[in-house]
């Protein structure tokens, strides 16, 4: 996972690159460098390369320009640069040219407030327009030796619009020639409502050569139960069955003990907000978190952390993050009566919408959590609502 770490957007691509190292964890082991400490050859100890282009102001290091364009390995580049990676001169990006059937430096850019959606597989996928302010597109018209993986869809006040040189609706959004794929952008901003964070996601399975086989799999956790919590409240929703930190850390483990409820092995961080100590503090601990997770520029930068300078990620399979330990994901949140922690209210529809975005990655999962004093129809439609959509329910344990 090769990033660029100098210039204003330094500590952006930091995070950038460290949400998609994230996500590469389901797959295997992953390693993360900035791209200017690539030396010669280094593509040829791993298995594959992803390389984020979100500054199109750092130059690259040659030796990288050149092994992409030699290596067998495969490569996966978003966003920016890629014309860099045609050749310095006409004799080179004609090679480029007849090798993998494009030329970057023909690249053309598309408004990102056009862009609603990408058709991905099949469906539309939507797509948040606040966060790149224009896509690359790597080429027009076809070509034989291009697969398109996705296409950019451009509407104007919900109707088809031109955004192409050759006036067409649509764009290719992310591409495979030979052993690179290529994306139209970087797609790591608001993904809690941007669905084209679960086609990246679901790219890097045919990337990686992976043949895990597709789930539809659903869990829910139960928040914000203790002492002063009502026993009946908790009893029933048990029997619905929903359908059928190192002192500090050891301390609350202590006192689950003493109460009889057992040795947790699995960590929540509260309101899902915790420091870099804490979360390396908690993968020691604890086997496993399940939630969505804070992430810092500052890991990869080794500057201070800043407010404005951190990541908060949702994760659509179980990874291996960062910090040292296995996040179970809970990605759709819970039902609140009323707006809550500055979110507006959602309902189990809403929750349910969610759960059917996440089919667009082929491990998909939806995972939620639930105030027990709450109206238990509430927890009803929802899970309802999710099973019709095809997910089963299963300990969070076993979630992959």
């Amino acid at each position: 996972m090769l990033y660029d770490n100098t210039g204003a957007a330094a500590d952006t691509n930091a995070m950038y690159a460290i949400a998609t190292g994230n996500l590469l964890t389901h797959f295997g082991k992953t390693e993360l460098k900035p791209v200017a400490d690539y030396t010669d050859a280094m593509v040829e100890n791993y298995d594959a390369a992803v390389y984020i282009g979100a500054d199109h102001r750092v130059p690259l290091p040659q030796a990288f320009l050149d092994d992409v364009r030699s290596t067998d390995k495969p490569v996966m580049w978003l966003g920016r640069n890629i014309e860099a990676l045609a050749g310095p001169d006409d004799a080179q990006n004609a090679q480029f040219r007849d090798k993998y059937g494009w030329d970057p430096r023909a690249a053309t850019t598309v408004d990102s407030s056009k862009v609603t959606s990408v058709e991905y597989e099949g469906e539309k996928v939507h797509r948040e327009t606040q966060g790149a302010p224009e896509l690359v597109v790597p080429f027009t018209g076809t070509t034989d030796k291009v697969e398109v993986l996705a296409t950019s869809q451009c509407t104007e006040r919900g109707k088809p619009t031109s955004c192409m040189p050759n006036g067409s609706p649509e764009a290719p959004w992310a591409i495979r020639s030979t052993n690179l794929t290529y994306l139209a952008e970087v797609p790591l901003d608001y993904i809690d409502a941007n669905d084209v964070y679960l086609v990246y996601t679901d790219l890097f399975y045919d990337f990686v050569g992976s043949d895990a086989p597709a789930v539809k799999q659903a869990a829910v956790r139960l928040e914000d139960v203790g002492p002063a919590s009502n026993p009946k409240d908790l009893r029933r929703v048990a029997q619905d069955d929903v359908d059928g930190w190192k002192d500090r850390l050891d301390a609350g483990r202590s006192v689950m003990e003493h109460a009889g409820l057992g040795e947790p092995t699995i960590f929540e961080t509260p309101h899902y907000g915790g420091s870099v100590n804490s979360y390396v503090a908690m993968a020691r601990e604890y086997d496993a978190r399940y939630e969505q997770g804070d992430y810092y520029a500052s890991i990869l930068t080794e500057q201070p952390s800043e407010a404005g300078k951190s990541y908060n990620q949702q994760f659509p399979f179980t990874v291996s993050d960062i910090y040292g330990g296995t996040v179970y994901p809970e990605n759709l949140g819970n039902i609140p009566e009323g707006e809550q922690n500055n979110h507006a209210a959602r309902t189990p529809e809403f929750l349910v919408s969610r759960a059917n975005a996440n089919l667009t990655v082929r491990e998909s999962t939806a995972s939620f959590f639930f105030h027990p004093y709450l109206d238990i129809e509430y927890l009803k439609k929802t899970v309802t609502g999710i099973k019709k959509l095809g997910y089963e329910f299963r300990p969070v344990t076993e979630l992959k």
